[in-house]
């Protein structure tokens, strides 16, 4: 009996041994670039968020300053002292993050953290991933102080959903590539003729309530015109569907303050000038 007992008792530590060998993830070194006063919130709430998913993270910033004696201030230098950072970490993946912040007026800014990933070995680049936009929007009452804090406090809850993303990013590649490139499909937006508000509107509505949400990036706005991409697991046509729902929420009504043309993946909006009721006057000089 005690016989059968210690070949059970070993097989189970065979399996056990072989599963958390088979759910062993890569160790991970953070690069935050550019100095800002968040840098350090960012860096400790993606270790801790991706620690807890079983990764361990190493702080990159601070070996690159022992070994170049000056900061990370560019992705371009960074990748070019890949090797000479490969010997003393020994990290599989490096993660370069960013956080990107601009101010819309005086009481309205908007913010989001990117991050590129790269194998450290081959420096190749792996994926890239985006939190979603955060609009801050300033009390009348709100001071330098108010809204430095403001800004802190959305670094950190970015930060928090960008580990989150990123850790589901690493799981799905480590355990199964081609799922991965099946869940996530590339559109192509580009809108005619709206606001600036509106595109704020729209991009945010799309980034924080669609579901399927992966990231956006290649963001440019020009005028009345913008575009970006837009990577998602929601079909084309359930897209097409809650962008349709979108715009009737803040008045605009397809056929009618719109036209919505999708061509494979890409989406153009443009959106109609308006007349009012009789229309455009023209030119009633050369044609009465």
């Amino acid at each position: 009996m005690r016989l059968i007992f210690k070949i059970i008792f070993f097989y189970i530590f065979v399996y056990s041994f072989s599963l958390s060998a088979s759910e062993q993830k890569p160790s991970i070194a953070f690069f935050i670039l550019e100095q800002n006063s968040n840098n350090q919130s960012i860096k400790l709430s993606l270790s801790s968020h991706l620690n807890k998913k079983g990764f361990i993270s190493e702080d990159g910033n601070n070996l690159y300053k022992q070994i170049l004696n000056e900061d990370v201030d560019s992705l371009q230098k960074l990748v070019e002292n890949f090797d000479l950072l490969n010997q003393k970490l020994t990290s599989e993946l490096f993660i370069i993050v960013r956080l990107n912040y601009q101010i819309i007026n005086n009481r309205k800014s908007k913010m989001y953290i990117s991050s590129e990933i790269f194998n450290a070995q081959t420096k190749n680049p792996i994926n890239s991933w985006s939190s979603p936009i955060k609009i801050l929007d300033y009390p009348l009452d709100c001071d330098q102080i108010c809204r430095k804090l403001l800004v802190s406090e959305s670094s950190v809850l970015l930060s928090e959903s960008l580990g989150e993303s990123i850790s589901n990013v690493l799981n799905y590649q480590s355990s199964d590539q081609k799922n991965y490139n099946k869940i996530s499909k590339k559109y192509n937006f580009k809108l005619s003729n709206f606001m600036q508000k509106d595109v704020i509107y729209i991009t945010d509505i799309m980034v924080n309530e669609f579901p399927g949400f992966i990231k956006l990036n290649n963001e440019e706005t020009f005028g009345k015109q913008a575009k970006w991409t837009y990577y998602s697991s929601s079909e084309l046509n359930k897209l097409k569907k809650w962008l349709i729902i979108s715009l009737a929420d803040i008045n605009l009504n397809l056929d009618q303050d719109y036209e919505l043309t999708v061509s494979e993946n890409n989406f153009l909006i443009k959106k109609f000038p308006i007349f009012g009721n009789k229309g455009s006057k023209g030119n009633i000089s050369k044609f009465n």
